[in-house]
């Protein structure tokens, strides 16, 4: 007793998302190969405000 596999033809239906799945993975890979951010907390990207001189930040006078 052979098997009998039927021969798949997709639908019109299964074509559309099918080509919507695939333009998900197209921007799913742009995104990718776009550089990571830099997410390390102690890195310096701005100077520090300077500091006063008068530590306790009182107008004496």
């Amino acid at each position: 007793m052979a098997l009998r596999v039927g021969i798949f033809r997709p639908s019109v239906h299964d074509a559309e998302n099918l080509e919507s799945l695939r333009e998900y993975v197209r921007e799913a890979a742009e995104v990718l190969k776009s550089a990571a951010p830099d997410t390390f907390l102690g890195r310096k990207t701005q100077e520090p405000f300077p500091r006063e001189t008068n530590p306790t930040n009182v107008k004496t006078g």
